[in-house]
């Protein structure tokens, strides 16, 4: 699950400090400049290259790749300190003259927003329309954050040293990295490394979904039973228990207030629906609580709810935006509890926990705030756990952006979950199966990916 490791500028530091320490900063700008010089000589064999080269060690290991080459014509353009108009012309007139371009301007130290000499380079390069190769990571980039600075350079080809980095996953900076290629180098993994980052492992994680079971004795409750409070948005609540079902669950309920049952006539026939009584609590495996509670659903209730549960607990949507005045109380009440997992959007986060343009970290302190998991959702969703471990998921499409896709999230996980796949493993499991629906063209609407949930699960099922 883990084989894809991911580093922030922080570690990276550590790890390339360490190595100096015990060989030489000449030593490893060497190995960077031989695999950089290799890789081009073998991928733009006898094709012109320029390389663009700010005045730090990203430009230096532009510079020694350079003169690494041989079977290429290659020419280094060094930035000035100072750069001025002429300087400018000049380089425009040199980016017409060479095939490939190398981008050595900044590295992954940049924290701040680029000047308009900078800016007219990068405008420059991504003009040009030839193809580009940015080493480490595009210019104009914050490496931990994946923040653009007013203008990135668009790469056609990422030479990722050593370790993959933050950014070449995170929105909005991963759409500029193009192909991302690791070129390994030899740094290690600094000793006390935390949090641990890495990619969500699809085909392994799949390895471990609950499988066809044969025996003829199994009845619904082996197989799991998923309660979900419902609101007076009925429809939210009835994807949640589709979705459960259709994953795997045995059963699934809908609690609702008597005030909300007139809401409920259409559900589904395999969806059972019941006023809402606290002994019903006390009887089933996972707990969904918040898609479609509405806004004014009282904060006592679920609170109450949430204390009174004993098994794995999914807090969305309402049931998190409605603590926006009391947020320490709903900290609190999370933090009493084991195996909840919490799965905001940006604007639900937001009511909640601290905020800052680092999401990778403020995911990581708001899991650590609760002691429980938070799966803080978008096209690069991350999840964290309260040890440290923290995935992004980078396999999403945007066709995610629709109404209902957080509920439908919702049901594979608590469905999963259900069927005594561990917590953790669920949640992973989950938002992997949602990337596959997502990525079938022909699924537009949440009902087409619910529609085909039971085909993905058949084809994950006979791959394992």
């Amino acid at each position: 699950m883990h084989k894809t490791r991911i580093l922030t500028l922080q570690q990276i530091s550590e790890s390339e400090n360490k190595y100096i320490n015990e060989n030489s900063e000449e030593k490893i700008l060497s190995i960077a400049g031989k695999q950089i010089a290799k890789f081009l000589v073998k991928k733009f064999q006898k094709k012109s290259i320029l390389f663009i080269c700010g005045k730090g060690n990203n430009g230096n290991d532009g510079i020694k790749a350079a003169n690494l080459i041989e079977t290429n014509k290659y020419e280094v353009f060094l930035i000035k300190k100072n750069i001025n108009k002429k300087d400018i012309n000049f380089l425009k007139s040199k980016l017409n003259s060479y095939e490939i371009i190398v981008d050595c301007i900044f590295g992954t130290g940049l924290n701040r927003h680029l000047t308009k000499s900078f800016i007219n380079i990068i405008r420059l390069i991504n003009h040009s329309k030839k193809k580009v190769v940015s080493i480490d990571i595009p210019s104009g980039i914050n490496v931990d954050t994946g923040q653009v600075y007013n203008l990135a350079v668009n790469a056609t080809i990422t030479l990722c040293m050593g370790f993959f980095k933050p950014a070449h996953f995170l929105i909005p900076s991963k759409e500029f990295c193009g192909e991302k290629i690791l070129l390994k180098l030899p740094l290690k993994l600094p000793r006390k490394i935390q949090p641990k980052i890495s990619l969500i492992n699809q085909k392994k994680i799949f390895e471990y979904i609950p499988k066809f079971n044969p025996k003829i004795n199994i009845n619904k409750y082996d197989k799991g039973h998923v309660l979900i409070i419902g609101g007076k948005m009925a429809g939210a609540s009835r994807i949640v228990a589709l979705a459960s079902r259709k994953v795997g669950a045995g059963l699934s309920t809908i609690l609702v207030l008597p005030q909300h049952l007139k809401y409920y006539g259409g559900t589904e026939p395999g969806t059972i629906v019941s006023e809402f009584s606290e002994n019903e609590l006390l009887k089933k495996d996972v707990l969904v609580i918040g898609p479609g509670l509405g806004k004014d659903f009282d904060i006592n209730l679920i609170e109450r709810i949430i204390l009174i549960f004993k098994g794995k607990i999914v807090v969305d949507a309402d049931a998190i935006s409605n603590f926006e005045n009391c947020s320490e109380k709903f900290l609190k009440l999370l933090s009493s509890k084991k195996s909840v997992v919490i799965t905001p959007h940006a604007g639900e986060f937001k009511r909640i926990f601290k905020f800052t343009d680092n999401k990778l970290y403020d995911c990581f302190h708001a899991s650590n705030s609760i002691c429980n998991t938070v799966l803080y959702k978008g096209n690069d969703s991350i999840i964290s756990s309260p040890k440290g471990r923290i995935w992004i998921n980078d396999n999403a499409s945007n066709s995610l952006a629709i109404a209902g896709s957080g509920d439908l999230l919702c049901g594979l996980i608590s469905g999963l979950a259900a069927q005594k796949m561990n917590f953790k493993l669920s949640i992973l499991a989950a938002i992997s199966i949602q990337n596959i629906l997502s990525n079938n063209k022909n699924n537009v609407i949440v009902e087409d990916f619910l529609d085909n949930i039971h085909e993905v699960m058949n084809t994950i099922k006979n791959n394992n």
